[in-house]
């Protein structure tokens, strides 16, 4: 693959390609609106301003939040594999939203879905659950790990077991949202979910040159003035709120939170952490908004939750980052 000596010139080329991204697939879809068309008529402005804009706007912030905090878990976790998924906070997520659609609790509480209200409360548990694990004097990003990957377990055997006691309705509305889909969403909901990311990425952006000592070893790190327990606390809590917001409102959707972090570390090795989260909320959320566009583009007039082309594009992908990698990919 090739490699970018300046950091500067990859950080362009992926700004350009989001902003081409944000631009022309609102356009793109089943119908295309053309831009003329977009303000003069009444129908195609309804469609553009409550649909695809939302729905835009909401994929690029859903997968650039994804991509950034699959680069803070790989970072603090120091395991090129580790995710949202793998520390179970997605898992909890959709526990919670099963629970609520199992007992019919539908309706609305301050303004929001209530399933949206129980899978951003199951995110929360699922957070604290870990910490219950795994919190001590003597724990390290090994045990927080292993308690992630714990509760993962354990909340997708419940998901199972609600799925397969649930009735058929339900068990079907259980498997819809389990996809992951951006589909349905309004300005409310990006709402919803673009206040807890400007405010986790409030709280990360400081803390981005504590991210490079973490890649040093615990040891160092500690040497050179780094709180281990804090910063693992204050990374893993607003990552773990930023991801359950992201999961509330569009279910999991898988693979972006490791494919966009080691594309970027790839095409741009060696670059500090700063550098590194901006190409990756680029690169994520362009990710996740042409995939997007191709999911309800393909087989008209159905849509494919956009989920499952993640997954299918996200492995091959993936592995082709691990073959034309000659080294770690975490560096």
């Amino acid at each position: 693959m090739l490699k970018v000596n300046k950091p500067i010139y990859a950080a362009v080329f992926i700004s350009i390609a989001a902003l081409a991204a944000i631009i022309i697939c609102p356009l793109s879809g089943i119908v295309w609106i053309s831009p003329v068309s977009a303000f003069t008529n009444e129908e195609m402005r309804y469609i553009m301003m409550n649909i695809r804009l939302p729905r835009t706007f909401v994929a690029m912030l859903a997968g650039g939040g994804l991509a950034v905090s699959g680069m803070i878990f790989q970072a603090i976790f120091r395991n090129p594999l580790a995710d949202p998924f793998t520390i179970g906070v997605s898992s909890g997520a959709s526990l919670g939203a099963a629970i609520c659609i199992t007992a019919g609790i539908g309706g609305t509480m301050l303004g929001l879905p209530v399933v949206i209200i129980g899978a951003f409360s199951g995110a929360l548990c699922s957070v604290f659950l870990i910490y219950a694990f795994a919190w001590s004097r003597d724990s390290n990003s090994s045990t927080l790990l292993l308690a992630g990957v714990i509760v993962a377990t354990i909340c997708s055997g419940l998901i199972m077991f609600i799925h397969f006691t649930a009735g058929l309705h339900q068990s079907f509305q259980i498997v819809r949202w389990l996809m992951g889909s951006v589909d349905g969403v309004n300005w409310q909901l990006l709402l919803t979910m673009g206040i807890p990311l400007l405010l986790f990425f409030a709280v990360i952006i400081p803390l981005m040159p504590q991210l490079d000592q973490f890649l040093t070893g615990d040891s160092i790190a500690h040497s050179r003035g780094v709180n281990l327990n804090a910063s693992r606390v204050v990374f893993i809590t607003v990552t773990a709120l930023a991801v359950g917001a992201i999961v509330a409102v569009c279910g999991p959707i898988g693979f972006v939170g490791i494919i966009a972090p080691h594309a970027c570390r790839l095409v741009i090795p060696g670059v500090r952490h700063r550098m590194l989260m901006y190409c990756s909320f680029l690169l994520g959320g362009t990710f996740l908004v042409i995939t997007d566009t191709f999911a309800r583009s393909i087989v008209p007039p159905t849509e494919i939750p956009v989920g499952i082309i993640t997954s299918i594009l996200g492995g091959p992908i993936f592995l082709l980052l691990l073959f034309n990698r000659k080294s770690r990919l975490l560096v």
